[in-house]
């Protein structure tokens, strides 16, 4: 590989950086004052109630993110001089600021996560496979469209990235001080999403393999007490930044018992996205990655398992356990938990790509092996950041929840009694306080449509009809009977192609053939009922 001066090497990182930025900053407001993004009433909320009480009374998600969350929030409101309760500094517009600076922080997490990446590869792989794997990163749509959002699964894979960093320092180096810093980032990322903790596995993996290189033995690298270092600072760390999991032991074991049952509620473990390697491999990877890189990464894995290099065991190691996590027994599943392991998949990805460079060097030269490279990797990067700009594009655009909250606040008086059709879905607009809602799952519970509501509000989007089933046809008959269809707002537009969702995730914007649509959310059709006849 031709040597990359380092001038230029911080040159393309900083572009690579600011790029990042772009992509995961841009249309970061989308929905606000509105919540669209399910998951994010578990952070932000919890952050603003760390007043007097620092127990965050939910386990389902670990702390740290919430405490990091808070610390800013707090610091924000210093800066501006204000003072007090948290949750009365930051209640207008329903706490629209905080959930904007909270969502500001995972797109900056996300963002550092890009030159981590390429820190991490750089001493070990080189600089060309490190450039190859930020790049990878910096442009993966799974990665920018969840950095965008006050979830906790990119601000963990900064934490998961830089625990690699020190992970991959194990085989090169094997200081006592890389072992505590790969225990402290694997603590964070733990506490910060359980998940993230799989990179221990990777960890353990990376201290066999420098000891085997020592010719060790397998007893010899047990008894080396950096292992356990690293295995108590990441206990301790975990432990630190996220107390409560401890000293509310009762809590975490609810919430620990809910989530293992809300895993597996669909149909008995049958979840409506499917389950096991053909959820992964034919729907979930091909709608996060594209196609083009899910074949590059599972081509780089087994060139890896063939052709190894130092460090690569141990990220094979994490990846192994990521997926098993996912294809192993029935869960309900979410296209965002691949965050961790595009990671490692994006490591292993360049370091295929240089050895590939190399091997073509060697057939047909260096100047059109080079060529042949940039044009392979434009034909990758190009349909991902095609996706990013489309993705942003379509977050500037006002939800239809947003319209048609508006339009029932224009046109439907206050305390008027409106029917939910499938209840408070994440479907419907948000307006539960102003009228006095009928939740009903079918209009057949209601023994007289005209006499029970003057107005129906239906949302429906059958790529998510888990989350907007719509009316049904015994529904819409009646409603056509008894009823004035007063607004329709049908976000795809006719004819297009059908934009891909992940069926598990209530979160109405499209993986793929995002132009399908004019703008997020269900279609929503609202109903004003005929006067009963008397």
């Amino acid at each position: 590989m031709p040597a990359i001066d380092k001038r230029l090497q911080v040159a393309l990182l900083a572009a690579l950086t600011i790029i990042a930025a772009w992509l995961r900053f841009s249309a970061i407001d989308f929905g606000l004052p509105d919540q669209f993004r399910p998951d994010e009433e578990m952070t932000v909320p919890t952050a603003l109630g760390f007043e007097k009480d620092w127990n965050p009374h939910l386990a389902v998600y670990p702390a740290a993110q919430t405490y990091l969350i808070h610390g800013v929030l707090r610091s924000n409101a210093m800066l501006f001089g204000v003072h007090g309760d948290l949750r009365t500094a930051y209640g207008a517009d329903d706490g629209a600021q905080a959930f904007l600076i909270a969502r500001q922080i995972s797109a900056a997490m996300g963002t550092l996560t890009v030159p981590v990446i390429y820190l991490a590869a750089a001493p070990v792989f080189g600089p060309v496979a490190a450039v190859i794997s930020a790049t990878i990163v910096t442009v993966s749509y799974l990665h920018v469209r969840e950095s965008k959002f006050a979830k906790v699964e990119v601000p963990a894979g900064l934490w998961l990235a830089l625990s690699i960093l020190m992970m991959l320092r194990l085989v090169t180096r094997g200081h006592w001080m890389d072992y505590a810093l790969a225990g402290f980032f694997c603590g964070l990322a733990t506490a910060t999403h359980y998940t993230a903790g799989a990179i221990a596995i990777g960890i353990v993996m990376a201290h066999l393999e420098a000891r085997h290189r020592e010719a060790r033995s397998l007893f010899g690298s047990l008894i080396d007490f950096r292992i356990y270092l690293a295995g108590a600072v990441t206990i301790l760390t975990f432990l630190s930044v996220n107390p409560y999991f401890i000293l509310d032991w009762q809590q975490t074991a609810n919430d620990l018992w809910f989530l293992n049952a809300s895993h597996t509620m669909w149909n008995n473990g049958n979840t409506p996205a499917g389950f096991g390697w053909p959820w992964l491999l034919l729907l979930a990877m091909p709608a996060s990655f594209g196609v083009g890189w899910e074949i590059f990464f599972l081509a780089a894995m087994l060139w890896m398992l063939l052709r190894p290099k130092p460090g690569v065991y141990a990220l094979m190691a994490f990846i192994a356990v990521c997926f098993w996590s996912v294809t192993s027994g029935h869960p309900q599943l979410e296209f965002r938990y691949l965050v961790n392991p595009l990671l490692a998949m994006a490591l292993l990805a360049g370091v295929f790509a240089v050895d590939l460079m190399a091997w073509a060097s060697a057939w047909i030269g260096s100047r059109a092996a080079l060529s042949l490279a940039a044009s392979v990797g434009i034909v990758l990067v190009t349909p991902s950041l095609i996706r990013d700009v489309e993705l942003n594009q379509l977050l500037r655009q006002e939800d239809t929840r947003t319209i048609a909250e508006k339009w029932m606040v224009d046109h439907i008086p206050p305390l008027s009694e409106v029917v939910m059709i499938h209840g408070f879905t994440y479907g419907k607009p948000k307006v539960p306080h102003r009228y006095k809602m009928i939740p009903i799952k079918r209009l057949a519970e209601l023994p007289s449509l005209s006499r029970w509501a003057p107005w129906v509000v239906a949302d429906s989007l059958p790529m998510l009809s888990l989350w907007s089933e719509g009316a049904s046809d015994a529904d819409l008959a009646e409603l056509n009977s008894e009823a004035t269809l007063e607004f329709d707002l049908d976000p795809i537009k006719a004819g297009a192609a059908t934009p891909v969702f992940d069926p598990n995730d209530a979160f109405y914007v499209p993986f793929n053939n995002i132009t399908s649509m004019v703008r997020p959310g269900p279609r929503i059709r609202i109903w004003k009922v005929n006067p009963a006849l008397e």
